[in-house]
Formats: C-alpha cells, sequence, structure tokens
C-alpha cells in the first residue's frame, strides 16, 4: 500500500482486478504513517479473504431487487448477474479501531445506489445497506 495523508485521512488508490478501489483512513494522526499501512493491509486482507462470504448472499439480493427494486418492464436479474457486481469493490472506508465499510459496484442495479457491507470492531458484521 501507498497511502498518503490527505485532509485528515490516509488514501490510497489499491487496484484490483484492473480496476481502482479508493481505500480511506480516518481517525489516525498524521505521521502515524507505519501503523496506517499496517493497520490498512490487515483490513484489506481480511476483504480478500472474506469476500466469498459477500458474494454468497448473491440469491438473496437477486430476490430483493427482483421483488422489492424492480421497474415495470424491467427484467428480472439473476444470482449470477449479482455475484458479478459483488466482486467489483469501488471503494472501502475504515475508521481506525473501529469498524469498516465496503461499497460495490451496484450502481446499474439499483438506480445509483451502491450495496455496502458494514463491519463493526474487531470484524463484527454489522450489516448489508444501500446508499
Amino acid at each position: 500500500m501507498n497511502l498518503q495523508y490527505v485532509k485528515g485521512s490516509y488514501m490510497d488508490e489499491i487496484m484490483f482486478e484492473n480496476r481502482p478501489v479508493l481505500f480511506s483512513l480516518e481517525g489516525l494522526p498524521e505521521g502515524n504513517d507505519e501503523e496506517a499501512v499496517r493497520y490498512s493491509k490487515q483490513i484489506w486482507e481480511w476483504i480478500l479473504e472474506y469476500r466469498v462470504r459477500v458474494i454468497a448472499h448473491a440469491p438473496l439480493i437477486a430476490n430483493f431487487k427482483n421483488k422489492k427494486w424492480r421497474e415495470d418492464g424491467e427484467p428480472e436479474v439473476t444470482s449470477e448477474e449479482i455475484r458479478g457486481y459483488l466482486e467489483r469493490i469501488n471503494s472501502v472506508y475504515v475508521q481506525y479501531q473501529g469498524g469498516f465499510d465496503i461499497f460495490f459496484d451496484t450502481n446499474d442495479v439499483f438506480h445509483e445506489h451502491s450495496i455496502v457491507v458494514s463491519m463493526g470492531k474487531n470484524f463484527m458484521f454489522k450489516g448489508f445497506k444501500l446508499l
């Protein structure tokens, strides 16, 4: 990681599967570069290791989309299509010694809303939401 301190946050753009992912870490003062890198790597490695758990929810998300978000005349979305979207991480927002949010590129499916997975302190799952 090549984190830079910008306006109160450590930030980096990580290339993941040929797409940029904005990574932001807040809550750590400037001058703590080594700790910022260590902590950010820990979070990023956890995300990569456990992203299959998020992808496993594709059938539930497809069902939610088809029953609650599908507009008249719009074709139903498949679990496989949702899996593809859940493989595309847009950004990660981390609060130092707190939780973090993972934003997925689902704008096309949910009309400019992203699916966000929220994790609490110590990697405790808090929930899914649309933002």
